[in-house]
């Protein structure tokens, strides 16, 4: 009876706590299992994948509906234009800006100097073949929908999403009946995407738990350099670039700002997938942050495949420390085509799989760094990958926050909390109205 009436209360208590604050403790509580049991953690994994699988179930029907309703929405082709040209600024500069950070954090703390390494560069998979820049472009046009929907090949599906957006727009009347029906459709995804959201903690709990298991501290010590490089530089990028811009560009608080944003970021880092996170992200962008729904429907899915920040910092420090590897000293030219090519390939390999490793493959090759360091690097892929994805989703909300301040499209009492605040007084009063006493006090006033 005791231990019963125990459970009642645990899961009364868990039932009361927040998302993010659930996530967080299964994101504890996995990294504690997975350090205890060590190897044996990797029978949790299946149960992680699981859940993985349930929310990439959620990606593409969650992005095309998401982006195909926010076109047509937005049915101003000024206003797309110029959408268009502040969010592709704003990547840009956000881009140039990470890659650079993360080439003097490299530089600042030698990663990869001090090491000997015997590298067999002839042991590189197939797969680091590198796109051309000129096939990428080709290839963001889809040639059949339908396999870019079967391949879940995001970036296409983003295309084929815009044109079908603003075809609906052009036809107009005729079209109704199809714009009423993926509206109604895009509804029924986002119940299915909170009901499958709901497993969270419980996935979470298990992919945190293989991941210290698998690993383990140990593990990382040889390369303990670059994967403080890289956290070390995500954190960096969200004081010096994302905080002065929200508070002096935007005038919001940055404190704020990341409160509002927990629970997408304790999922990015425990799950390592911004596609995985999107439908969060776009959840938290309209209740959190106050971003109106057909903007942040626009931005986010599109900022998921182009705005990639932690990546880009990933890429400057990955090709510092190769560098240093070799022995292979880089001048200002070198570093000039090092930043050019981290933004064009950061942003061309969004559809493309294994983001990561190719685009490194590319970045080192345009500056002739041999490619017997990746191998290396993708054995720590999915420790970096964690504070990498993080950034990238922090980026997308944080792009979107101020493509919607500069638009009016932002609810700041949404963003400030206030909304939440008033809901709470308005239920602390009805429950003091339902107080016998304070009824009583009510009639004598009254009268």
């Amino acid at each position: 009876m005791i231990i019963a009436e125990t459970m009642k209360k645990v899961f009364a208590t868990w039932e009361q706590l927040k998302s993010w604050q659930k996530v967080l403790l299964a994101l504890v509580a996995g990294i504690t299992t997975g350090l205890l049991i060590g190897p044996h953690a990797i029978y949790l994994k299946p149960i992680g994948s699981i859940f993985i699988n349930g929310i990439n179930m959620m990606v593409t029907p969650v992005v095309f509906t998401a982006i195909v309703s926010a076109v047509m929405s937005i049915n101003d082709p000024k206003r797309i234009r110029r959408l268009g040209l502040k969010t592709l600024t704003l990547y840009i500069c956000s881009m140039l800006m990470a890659a650079l950070l993360g080439i003097l954090v490299a530089l600042t703390l030698g990663a990869g100097e001090n090491i000997q390494l015997n590298l067999d560069e002839t042991s590189l998979p197939s797969v680091l073949q590198t796109p051309a820049f000129i096939d990428i472009l080709v290839n963001i046009i889809p040639s059949n929908p339908v396999n870019a929907f079967a391949h879940g090949n995001i970036l296409q599906i983003l295309v084929f999403a815009v044109l079908l957006g603003l075809a609906i727009n052009l036809t107009g009347e005729a079209a109704e009946p199809v714009a009423k029906f993926i509206r109604s459709f895009a509804r029924i995804v986002m119940k299915l995407t909170q009901i499958v959201m709901s497993f969270a903690p419980i996935g979470i709990f298990a992919l945190m738990a293989w991941v210290a298991g698998e690993f383990g501290i140990v593990a990382l010590l040889p390369l303990l350099k670059v994967v403080i490089s890289i956290y070390l530089g995500c954190i960096l990028y969200w004081i010096l670039f994302y905080s002065p811009m929200l508070k002096y560009g935007a005038g919001l608080s940055p404190l704020r700002f990341f409160k509002q944003i927990t629970n997408p970021i304790m999922l990015a880092f425990s799950s390592a997938s911004s596609a995985v996170t999107l439908p969060v992200t776009l959840k938290t962008a309209e209740e959190n942050l106050g971003i109106s729904p057909d903007l942040g429907r626009f931005l986010l899915p599109l900022g998921m495949s182009l705005n990639m920040n932690g990546l880009s910092l990933f890429l400057g420090i990955a090709a510092v420390f190769s560098a240093n590897i070799y022995h292979i000293h880089l001048g200002l030219p070198q570093y000039i085509t090092l930043l050019f090519t981290i933004l064009l390939c950061g942003m061309g390999v969004g559809g493309v799989p294994g983001t990561g490793i190719i685009a490194l493959s590319a970045v080192l090759t345009s500056i002739g760094i041999p490619l017997g360091t990746i191998p290396l690097l993708a054995g720590i892929d999915r420790i970096n990958d964690m504070i990498q994805t993080t950034t990238n989703v922090t980026g997308d909300l944080f792009t979107a926050t101020m493509i919607a301040k500069s638009e009016n499209e932002l609810d700041l009492a949404k963003f400030n909390g206030e909304i939440q605040s008033e809901v709470v007084n308005v239920k602390e009063n009805i429950n003091n109205f339902k107080e016998p006493k304070n009824l009583v006090i009510l009639g004598k006033v009254n009268e």
